[in-house]
């Protein structure tokens, strides 16, 4: 399937992944034959580095949706339907028999076995079935009914709004504004609250990681800690807390709906650490202005260290302070917290020798790094998601631009 998909389309499109294979594939891709003895080979030299394939990523999807049966191996589960499974899979079957796969050869298969197919044929109607739980209400709270009910959320951001990217575009629907709670269709949606809170609370998050990676990369060789507080001091204005809070966006209309404050925040051209601790600052804030669901989502595990409560209460506290001595303070706890967290996840190697694992590590009031850390945000799956819809045929992408189909409306109205 990775390689009749490439030969498909040889340059990757803009809504769909690569299929599962195609990187560790490139090489024999490119060469134009597949020695399927050679590529099915599991490690470094084969399509997949694990032995059961691209199992794990899967099963716990399919056990879910009761496609397969819940134990260590995989047996048919109370929703496979074996005659659409097999109208999809139709050729795929004969050409894993092969001994040699000749790439020009599979552009012809691509119009039935490439993953941007699925939606066209019968196990792609099956799966999004499946995924829309359209055959009857289910049991409220259930998976099968978040699920359900998320799937309409995104249908219907995605038929209201010009939406090309899932997670930038409807997770700004999701956040901010009034849509979910005036759209005569999403302000009956339980899961749209929970959804609004978790959006609202990757800010927070996003903005941690994006801190923490700023405060790794100062650390170039043996830096004493004091020097990395010094400079995360400096990039700071001079300022009260008090003041540093007073100067942030307002985070809520007259009417309580959250404004894309943490949004504009980013775009608004500061240094990493300003804007970052901005983020944080004006996430906190909404501990007191957000309520019910939306609260519950966006507060998560109560008492948390780092978590809203926690930067609510810590600037609070230091409001008559300098902004630039919280932030020491704060480069302190940082760098203690992910010791602590490194020493819970430690593991003795076979050797004796002891695993930590983080990049940045301390000794004796020295930093050192061994690599960089990531700032990207947590994802929401969304993207995922909509990529999922795409290819059973709930969702289409045409000219940068996302719209629901007709037999997907028909699943999630």
């Amino acid at each position: 399937m990775a390689a009749v998909s490439f030969a498909h389309h040889p340059q990757a499109l803009d809504w769909l992944p690569r299929a599962h294979g195609v990187d560790a594939l490139a090489r024999r891709l490119h060469s134009g034959t597949v020695t399927l003895s050679e590529a099915e080979v599991p490690g470094k030299n084969g399509y997949v580095g694990n032995s059961w394939g691209f199992w794990a990523p899967y099963a716990g999807s399919e056990v879910a949706l009761g496609i397969l049966g819940a134990g260590p191996m995989p047996v048919p589960g109370p929703r496979l339907e074996t005659a659409a499974l097999r109208a999809g899979l139709g050729e795929l079957l004969e050409l894993a028999a092969e001994d040699t796969l000749n790439v020009d050869d599979l552009a012809s298969f691509g119009d039935r076995l490439c993953v941007c197919t699925g939606g066209e044929h019968p196990d792609g109607a099956w799966l999004a079935n499946l995924m829309c739980e359209s055959g009857g209400p289910a049991e409220a709270g259930s998976r099968s009914a978040t699920r359900r009910q998320t799937i309409q959320l995104l249908a219907r951001v995605v038929a209201t709004h010009p939406v090309r990217y899932f997670t930038r575009d409807i997770g700004h629907v999701f956040a901010f504004g009034d849509f979910l709670t005036t759209d005569p269709v999403t302000s009956g949606i339980d899961a749209a609250g929970a959804w609004r809170g978790v959006v609202l609370r990757n800010y927070s998050v996003g903005a941690w990681r994006r801190l923490w990676s700023w405060f790794v990369e100062q650390v170039d060789g043996l830096v004493p800690i004091e020097e990395v507080a010094d400079r995360f001091a400096a990039e700071l204005p001079d300022m009260t807390v008090d003041a540093f809070l007073s100067s942030l966006p307002a985070t809520q209309s007259t009417v309580g709906t959250p404004l894309p404050a943490e949004h504009d925040l980013r775009w608004a051209g500061d240094p990493l650490p300003v804007a970052e601790l901005r983020v944080l600052a004006t996430s906190a804030r909404r501990v007191d202005e957000l309520t019910g669901r939306v609260r519950e989502a966006f507060l998560g595990q109560r008492g948390v260290e780092l978590g809203p409560e926690w930067v609510q209460r810590r600037l609070d506290e230091a409001r008559p302070m300098k902004l630039r001595d919280v932030a020491r303070r704060l480069t302190y706890d940082l760098v203690a917290r992910s010791q602590r967290i490194a020493l819970a996840k430690a593991r003795r190697r076979a050797d004796g020798t002891l695993w930590l694992p983080t990049r940045l590590h301390e000794r004796g009031g020295l930093l050192y790094r061994t690599s960089q850390e990531g700032r990207g945000d947590v994802g929401l799956r969304l993207d995922q998601l909509g990529t999922v819809l795409a290819t059973c045929g709930v969702l289409h992408y045409d000219d940068q631009h996302w719209s629901v189909t007709r037999s997907g409306r028909a699943l999630v109205d």
